[in-house]
């Protein structure tokens, strides 16, 4: 009588064998240059995995990679967030898509003082996620600002 419920029991347990896991489908890495210039510094403007675009630090330079506006913190975080535009408009995305901003910069006060600039790109109704930063320097010491963003494609 023992044996014969133990039986149901381990044809149970041998039909229960441990499936293989299922391996999620490669995530392709697409990289994308707002100006040639970037490729020769070594990085991408922006990096698209999936239906997530990671956009590098925007900072205020023309398409030959110069500054604009120096020691102007109102010039160059427009100038930030225009160049910024452009990569989002590459991905058929706008402000409204970003789901995060990091603000860097090595003047907060000047910052804070022109930050409601940035109701000129985003709707106040879809505001991201965001962390102010103070830092010594950017990689150019003419730089007082740069925006990264996670943005989630439509």
């Amino acid at each position: 009588m023992r044996v014969l419920w133990m039986m149901p029991m381990a044809l149970c347990l041998a039909a229960c064998k441990p499936q293989a896991p299922v391996e999620a489908p490669p995530r392709f890495k697409e990289s994308f240059h707002l100006n040639t210039f970037e490729q020769a510094f070594g990085y991408a403007q922006a990096v698209k995995v999936g239906s997530t675009l990671y956009v590098s630090g925007c900072v205020a330079v023309d398409t030959e990679g110069l500054l604009v506006a120096p020691g102007d913190m109102a010039g160059q975080l427009n100038a930030a967030y225009l160049n910024l535009q452009a990569t989002l408009r590459a991905h058929n995305a706008g402000f409204e898509h970003v789901v995060r901003e990091n603000i860097y910069t090595t003047d907060m006060e000047a910052l804070l003082v022109v930050a409601d600039q940035r109701f000129r790109y985003y709707p106040q109704e879809a505001l991201p996620a965001g962390t102010w930063v103070q830092v010594e320097r950017l990689v150019d010491p003419g730089f007082l600002v740069a925006i990264e963003v996670t943005v989630e494609l439509p």
